[in-house]
């Protein structure tokens, strides 16, 4: 920890005296005469790239909380909106064209800040401009020692951070339909030749109708929280798709591929499939595909975030549904476990004119009522529905309703915007509302049972610091890895497991680079961990 309170001094000190300069040079006029709320003298229009969910329909344009925004800079937005199963490949296609907006917002953690950012330089550090313009992000940037994973290979910070402080260990969290399992009279499964027992009894009584699913999942790798990559860690293997590398308990970095269970989850996997217990539509289906099936009350067994304000939007439905702790194999299950670290909120483009008043666009989000609108609906009278927060007796902020059926998207960005609440921050404002406390229960239940993984995947995918030159190396790595553990796990599933076709799978693993990825992730992970212990 000391360790980390040093690096978290180090980097502010940094910051403030860069920033003195660019204020200097930017940012004169900034505190001259402008109105409260107001940014920029002259209006002025921003390009922004907005990540979107699949499974939501949100007009940013015309969102109300952003229409406010605009009324209080004077900052337009030109927004272009790119769905969540498109943002890769839309992202690939901007940076080969050279045609960059001005911000994008909520990119995904696949984003190269080491190739775009510290090699070509199409995005642009903010180091130095962030103390000034970002008064309420910057207050809250040495809290936590959030500050640590957010810095390159140069030291220097590329994005602005997304954090939601919730107290929890992990993602995808195993549900069933009890209303099922007490039509059929079994128990919960606690291992997987209960659970193919119960599922088996799910098909077999029909229980779903003439369309009966005894389990379902939203594709392959949707989300860590309903892909069919969640089921592995029933086997003892903690695979995600965001790095191909798991820290066993002894600190060593292992392919999943090689791991005990990964076989024989693909061989069970592949026995639901045939034996008609698994959703032929699993690998491939979009998130709103499943998520008509769960609502329609067609699933039996499936893996999700949460019950409450979700897209489970079926009140019957919901009723029916119980959390459980993933049923395991003689090896345990083992889930990968998340640290509450930043993600990414935004990153400015080398194509941005007007950065200053970009980052205090941004940084007005931020303000702490404002930020907690975004996520949670009006908190004052007068707004397009009845005020959705209060301010409780203890002077924290807390939820007083959440609208029906996703409602909250037609009036703000809810998960889409930004969000930045270090945890000695935000239990300090915020009173946690059911569904994050559900999660919170979800988490401490599943750490007492010991399903949860030792070391985080996200020490190596956030938290290590390659070189410009391994980051490189490991994206494409990690790039001819995800494409071929995709195909692989899908014929597996489909087509089964032989020993020929399993020989074939840990030679092909071993070409396309499944082990000099892992030995680089060692190399830096044990620095890593050295500089902990000095």
């Amino acid at each position: 920890m000391k360790h980390l309170a040093r690096i978290t001094a180090v980097f502010l000190a940094v910051t403030m005296a860069l920033t003195l300069a660019a204020h200097a040079e930017s940012d004169a006029d900034y505190t001259g005469g402008l109105p409260d709320g107001v940014i920029t003298r002259e209006p002025i229009t921003l390009n922004v790239y907005q990540w979107a969910l699949d499974n939501q329909t949100t007009d940013f344009e015309n969102l109300w909380f952003y229409k406010q925004l605009e009324a209080d800079t004077n900052v337009t937005i030109n927004w272009t909106v790119i769905k969540e199963s498109m943002w890769n490949d839309q992202m690939n296609m901007m940076f080969v064209s050279g045609d960059y907006p001005d911000i994008i917002i909520r990119p995904n953690d696949r984003l190269s800040i080491e190739e775009y950012g510290v090699t070509q330089g199409i995005l642009i550090p903010l180091n130095g401009y962030i103390e000034a313009n970002m008064p309420n992000y910057a207050g809250r940037l040495g809290l936590n020692n959030v500050a640590e994973s957010m810095t390159a290979s140069d030291g220097k910070m590329y994005s602005i951070g997304y954090l939601v402080a919730q107290n929890i260990n992990h993602e995808a969290n195993w549900f069933i339909n009890k209303a099922w399992l007490d039509a059929v009279g079994m128990e919960i499964p606690s291992t997987i030749d209960e659970l193919t027992e119960v599922l088996k009894a799910f098909r077999d009584n029909k229980l779903g109708g003439d369309v009966t699913l005894p389990m379902s999942a939203g594709g392959e790798i949707y989300h860590q929280t309903q892909g069919l990559y969640t089921h592995f860690a029933m086997f003892g293997v903690p695979l995600q798709y965001f790095v191909y590398a798991c820290i066993d308990d002894a600190g060593t970095v292992v392919f999943p591929g090689y791991m005990d269970g990964f076989r024989e989850a693909c061989e069970w996997l592949n026995m639901c499939y045939a034996e008609g217990l698994l959703d032929k539509d699993a690998l491939t289906q979009s998130d709103n595909d499943w998520n008509v099936k769960v609502n329609g009350n067609q699933v039996g067994f499936t893996t999700y975030l949460r019950l409450i304000n979700t897209a489970w939007s079926n009140p019957d439905t919901i009723e029916n549904w119980v959390s459980i702790l993933p049923p395991a194999t003689e090896r345990g299950a083992t889930t990968p476990r998340v640290l509450e670290i930043p993600q990414y909120g935004a990153v400015l483009t080398s194509a941005n004119k007007h950065i200053p008043e970009s980052l205090r666009w941004l940084d007005a989000q931020l303000e702490t009522e404002r930020m907690l609108v975004a996520a949670n609906g009006p908190a004052q009278p007068g707004g397009p529905i009845d005020p959705c927060l209060r301010v409780n007796d203890s002077g924290k902020y807390e939820v007083v309703y959440i609208p029906q059926d996703n409602g909250l998207y037609q009036y703000v960005p809810v998960t889409q915007g930004q969000f930045f609440a270090p945890g000695d921050y935000y239990f300090d404002v915020f009173e946690l509302p059911p569904h994050r406390i559900e999660r919170k229960d979800y988490s401490k239940a599943y750490e007492e049972a010991g399903v949860v993984e030792k070391n985080s995947y996200m020490i190596l995918h956030k938290l290590v610091k390659p070189s410009p030159e391994a980051a490189a190396d490991l994206e494409r790595l990690y790039q001819d890895i995800h494409t071929f553990m995709r195909e692989k796990i899908a014929a597996f599933v489909v087509n089964g497991v032989t020993d020929a076709s399993w020989a074939q799978f840990l030679r092909e693993a071993k070409n396309v680079g499944a082990d000099r990825y892992v030995a680089t992730y060692q190399a830096l992970y044990d620095a890593y961990a050295a500089s902990l212990a000095e």
